[in-house]
């Protein structure tokens, strides 16, 4: 069993040793966040102990800091919760195991132990330092994981999630068993316009109509927009709002509490924020943003359904999040997986995520393999040219 702090040299990398935690409060945040990027807030100490602390599905945590000598050579936040192995699934098979589980609430639901947070934002968790040797380091936290997922009963380990670059770079686990499946494609909106006006007229007429209709809505029901740094005390009411959005989201990963939303604008203070889409002085719907020096993100919404359609509350939502980037001249607004209809209405480009996925029986694993185009099929939504060529 791994000890919390306890420095462990693998016999296979001498120049290289582990320290692991089971709680990331026992890690120096200065140490963790020094070979981050300043726009890289989802792998930051704080957002982090933003997910420790809040107790997101009661999972498992495990933090390990590699180094080669004594500089930190990589760090990566590994996690055990229980997953409906159909989470991804679509048509015929979701239908059939849907089935099943009305006879049997526990068919494939089985206890994951991932290289990653138990949120699902569509970013990894794991980070190398410029110079170090990425095999090796895949390899060390391959034999992480395996450990983790032995001492946490977990049967199933998962690296999640991962864009095209970064999973290229993920090609050495396939010598630990590993296979990669597609998870839930992105999006992103790269920002070229120095206002929303600017914004607006370099649309394609057809998208540009659609915009302009919802905010006619919001101008005609007297809709206000609020933005927020500090949404502590609205946090009751925005998390009421996210439960009617999961209420109705077709892929669940994890449920998020109340005390994810307080911890989170406790802990990232300046760097995380709230839209409010406030109507007869109630909030109707709600994004919650990340903000850093290049990137903002959009991170989670809310929506009360009954107003929606009335005041387009979602579409006037994801505008008004895009003047907000647009207002902090960000290079880019990350927007998240799922909703993609709407959000390439506004311009954003899909960007594809990989998971790699290994059991930790043989024969399970072969199995999993098998059945995985039904489990994780492929997710393309249609590309649309929203604006015109510069």
């Amino acid at each position: 069993m791994t000890v919390a702090g306890a420095t462990r040299a693998p016999p296979w990398a001498r120049r290289y040793a582990v320290r692991a935690f089971a709680d990331i409060a026992d890690v120096d945040p200065m140490e963790w966040d020094a070979i981050l990027d300043p726009d890289d807030l989802q792998a930051t100490h704080r957002f982090v102990s933003v997910c420790q602390r809040s107790e997101v599905e009661g999972a498992a945590y495990r933090h390990v800091m590699v180094y080669r000598g004594e500089r930190l050579a990589a760090v990566a936040s590994l996690s055990r919760m229980d997953v409906k192995l159909d989470l991804l699934s679509s048509g015929i098979a979701r239908a059939g195991i849907s089935w099943v589980r009305r006879r049997r609430p526990s068919f494939l639901v089985v206890p994951v132990a991932f290289c990653g947070l138990p949120v699902s934002f569509g970013q990894s968790c794991l980070r190398v330092a410029p110079g170090a040797n990425q095999a090796l380091v895949l390899s060390i936290l391959s034999r992480e994981l395996d450990a983790f997922g032995a001492e946490t009963g977990a049967r199933i380990l998962c690296f999640k999630e991962y864009a095209p670059g970064e999973s290229a770079a993920l090609a050495p686990l396939a010598t630990a068993g590993y296979f990669r499946a597609p998870s839930l494609p992105s999006c992103r909106l790269a920002i070229r316009w120095s206002s929303f006006d600017e914004y607006l007229a370099a649309m394609r007429a057809g998208y540009r109509r659609q915009v302009q209709i919802s905010l006619r809505a919001r101008a005609a029901l007297g809709v206000e927009f609020h933005v927020v740094e500090d949404f502590g005390p609205d946090c009751p009411r925005i998390f009421g709002l996210y439960e009617q959005v999961m209420d109705r989201a077709e892929f669940q990963l994890e449920r998020l509490n109340l005390a994810f939303f307080r911890e989170l604008n406790a802990r990232l203070g300046s760097q995380s924020g709230a839209v409010l889409l406030v109507r007869d002085g109630v909030v109707a719907a709600a994004a919650v943003l990340l903000y850093g020096p290049h990137l903002v993100t959009f991170l989670l919404t809310g929506i009360d359904y009954a107003q929606n359609r009335a005041c387009h509350a979602y579409p006037n939502l994801v505008t008004e999040v895009v003047a907000e980037a647009i207002r902090r001249r960000a290079a880019a607004l990350e927007m998240g997986q799922t909703s993609y209809d709407l959000k390439l209405r506004f311009g954003a480009v899909t960007s594809e995520r990989d998971i790699l996925v290994k059991c930790r029986r043989r024969l399970s694993h072969a199995l999993l393999r098998a059945v995985a185009p039904a489990l994780f099929p492929v997710v393309r939504p249609l590309a649309r040219r929203v604006h015109r060529a510069s």
